[in-house]
């Protein structure tokens, strides 16, 4: 059915309501009164999917309906009714919030008895690279002095750089500063960075990143495909800084 009437996904989502019960709501509400068959007709919907809308509008209080042999006959209630669904869903919401607010000691309280674990997460391709970088950024622009760490391998830098074409402008746009161990040749700065060598002949085969209290593995295989892992572990990222800086004063 169509019509001038739009109503986001996101809030029909909100509402509990899908966008075909809307149109359906909306074809019973120009019908006045109608069976299955008509309203199906003008929503453009066949049967099974009228009928399951219906379903969730009567459920919401949006459509009401008779029984009159031999037909069930369907009628659309006061369009008001669909803010008090709304004021419904937000009173809900709130009750919700507040038994959450309640649980929320027993919850942590679980939490902290269990035995800690760091968190690892693994990425293959370049797409799971580009996660990674997304994930340095974002991490490092939380952090106070929104500086990372890396040890920048000459073998892996195009690889990367590939997988993300736009990283290094993103990063200075987003007044994030890098620090950086160049392994092998080559290597310029490009802005709110800093490199040193720690040789210019000899190169690696991992790139790591040194982020908030995340490090980030970077290597690839024989057919140059990248892959990675992120370590979320506070105790293993302040080892890692602390040698990175005292490899960095020495430089």
């Amino acid at each position: 059915m169509k019509t001038n009437i739009n109503i986001k996904p996101q809030t029909l989502e909100l509402l509990g309501l899908r966008p075909k019960d809307l149109d359906v709501y909306l074809a019973v509400l120009k019908l006045g009164t109608a069976p299955l068959r008509r309203v199906a007709e003008i929503a453009g919907y066949n049967r099974g999917t009228t009928y399951d809308a219906l379903k969730r509008l009567i459920d919401s209080g949006l459509i009401s309906y008779v029984d009159a042999k031999p037909h069930r006959y369907f009628m659309a209630e006061d369009p008001q009714k669909i803010r008090g669904l709304a004021t419904r869903r937000e009173v809900a919401i709130q009750e919700a919030r507040l038994q959450l607010d309640s649980l929320l000691p027993d919850f942590q309280a679980l939490a902290g008895s269990a035995t800690y674990r760091p968190a690892v997460r693994y990425y293959e391709g370049k797409d799971g690279i580009k996660d990674i970088l997304k994930d340095v950024l974002k991490t490092t622009e939380r952090t106070k002095n929104k500086t990372y760490r890396i040890y920048s391998s000459s073998k892996l830098r195009e690889l990367i750089a590939a997988a993300w074409p736009g990283f290094l402008k993103t990063r200075i746009e987003h007044s994030v500063h890098v620090k950086a161990i160049s392994i092998g040749p080559g290597g310029d700065t490009a802005g709110l960075d800093e490199r040193k060598w720690l040789s210019k002949e000899k190169s690696s085969s991992a790139y790591i990143f040194i982020y908030g209290q995340k490090t980030a593995y970077v290597s690839a295989d024989e057919f140059n495909k990248l892959f990675g892992a992120i370590i979320d572990d506070e105790n293993i990222t302040s080892s890692q800084t602390m040698i990175f800086d005292a490899l960095w004063r020495s430089l």
